[in-house]
């Protein structure tokens, strides 16, 4: 298995940008190896609908057959390729593939985040800092770091306590330089202009 599948084709940040998808990949890391009626009943999907997203999965080159967890020839046991799969910003066209749901999805968080709902957490912070290149290096690999630390425990909890009920939750960190200038938001003056 590889450690790390760097993703790059179009065909597998398709694949990996759909949230049924993530679901199947992660509960494969947690368990391994399964079928599809065991994954549909563990993510709580039709199993029609997971053998559609088992097919694209490994089309992408993201999941494999394991033959020799099946119990005949006829019988398809699944397993992941990588621990981890990571897709580079500059890959072309991983913004309409991956950011456009993600940022449709940090919308919803950012509208239902301050509702007292005590069945999910949800949370949507946004800060402005002014650091030196150095410092905002610190700060990306700290982040990368907790985000790593907390992905490896809860797979690690999951396999140890398979029977209780985890939901899943989902972070996305953005980190860079803010051009003031060509912030998007159109209430400022356009480029060149000195009015004002």
């Amino acid at each position: 298995m590889l450690e790390t599948m760097e993703i790059s084709d179009p065909d597998a940040l398709r694949a990996i940008a759909n949230p049924v998808r993530q679901r199947i990949l992660m509960q494969l890391a947690v368990v391994g190896h399964a079928r599809a009626a065991d994954l549909a009943a563990a993510i709580g999907q039709p199993a029609n609908s997971v053998s559609f997203h088992l097919r694209v999965l490994a089309k992408a080159g993201m999941i494999t057959e394991a033959p020799e967890h099946a119990r005949d020839k006829r019988d398809r046991v699944w397993t992941n390729v990588a621990d981890t799969y990571s897709v580079k910003g500059d890959t072309p066209a991983a913004g309409e593939a991956l950011l456009r749901p993600a940022l449709r999805w940090t919308a919803d968080v950012f509208a239902h985040g301050d509702r007292d709902d005590a069945s999910a957490r949800r949370q949507f912070v946004m800060t402005t800092l002014l650091m030196t290149k150095d410092e905002a290096d610190a700060l990306a690999t700290e982040i990368a770091e907790v985000f790593d630390r907390w992905s490896e425990r809860s797979l690690a909890a999951s396999r140890e306590t398979p029977d209780v009920r985890r939901d899943v939750y989902q972070m996305l960190s953005v980190l860079g330089p803010r051009d003031d200038a060509s912030d998007g938001t159109g209430d400022g003056p356009a480029k060149g202009d000195t009015s004002g």
